[in-house]
């Protein structure tokens, strides 16, 4: 990785400032960091004080931290100075923009990867690799569920000021619970969606704008079925998935770490990871994004590839 590139960082919440101090930790010494509340960049030394043109013009690579709502016109703003692009999930709260977006980094020859570290967490990792493998033959359904109290996200935060809890800044379960969608289709190959269905709505008394609850239902052209349960009322954080395949059942606990086997008559821990630095999935992300853009390859969740999830996400039909 040429670790002399200049780097933005827009957005400098919880995740921009995750992202900001792994980069500096793998070695890159020019990244720079904006905010709109300029209150969360004052003690920076490294910071940008807009967004012009000329500005980004001086970045090689601009990680997009803002809120939802804000994801595409960051992202068009920065691909117009021919900027990659490493956008957080998810890709936006609707799908203004996008296309214009694919055309802009299509003619600017420009690397693009949204967000999926769930996807570089070793558990699931495993459970892609077995799946590609055919070692559970036949895939029947695969089931998703995380759940989590959303006044319990951030401690010393009023949760109903958090973008989660409001409309306009593209919050609610469905798009929080993203990583969850894009798991489902990742794992069954993104195959085609023949019917899909998505029941939604508040269930809990937390102070929010947004749904707090969701269950979908997706039918693939391969016949096989997914689900996935998201929520913000679970007192216990809880993410799990379940494949039923030809040759038994995959389960995955979150919490233990764990990947299980269950087949007729007997029962095998196919894989385990203790004490695993929950940010090391972060880490790696980002290694594989400057990958791709050494070698002028595209990522495994560009624009056009997560488009594919968030069209149902916010259609919701």
């Amino acid at each position: 990785m040429n670790k002399t590139i200049k780097i933005l960082i827009i957005g400098y919440g919880s995740i921009g400032q995750r992202h900001y101090k792994n980069l500096i930790s793998l070695g890159f010494n020019n990244v720079y960091v904006y905010d709109t509340e300029k209150s969360k960049v004052k003690n920076q030394k490294s910071k940008v004080d807009n967004l012009d043109l000329k500005t980004l013009k001086q970045f090689d690579v601009v990680f997009v931290c803002s809120p939802n709502n804000l994801h595409i016109q960051h992202a068009l703003n920065a691909a117009q100075a021919g900027c990659h692009l490493f956008i957080e999930k998810p890709l936006s709260h609707n799908l203004s923009g996008i296309e214009k977006l694919q055309k802009l980094c299509q003619k600017n020859k420009l690397i693009n990867m949204i967000a999926c570290n769930m996807r570089f967490y070793p558990c699931l990792d495993f459970i892609k690799n077995y799946l590609e493998k055919n070692k559970l033959g036949k895939i029947y359904s695969i089931h998703h569920e995380v759940g989590c109290y959303l006044p319990y996200w951030r401690p010393g935060q009023d949760y109903r000021k958090n973008y989660a809890a409001k409309k306009k800044t593209g919050g609610g379960i469905i798009l929080d619970g993203i990583h969850e969608f894009d798991l489902l289709f990742w794992l069954n190959g993104f195959e085609k969606v023949v019917e899909s269905k998505f029941v939604f709505g508040k269930a809990g008394d937390l102070k929010i704008e947004t749904e707090d609850s969701c269950i979908a239902a997706f039918k693939f052209k391969n016949k096989t079925l997914g689900s996935v349960r998201c929520d913000y009322l679970q007192q216990v954080y809880s993410r799990s998935c379940k494949i039923v395949g030809e040759k038994g059942n995959l389960e995955w606990d979150f919490n233990e770490n764990t990947v299980w086997l269950y087949a007729k008559s007997k029962s095998k821990k196919l894989f385990e990871i203790k004490n695993y630095d929950l940010n090391q999935m972060y880490i790696d992300e980002v290694k594989y994004f400057f990958n791709c853009v050494n070698k002028n390859e595209n990522t495994f969740n560009n624009i056009n590839t997560a488009k594919e999830v968030l069209k149902y996400c916010v259609n919701r039909k």
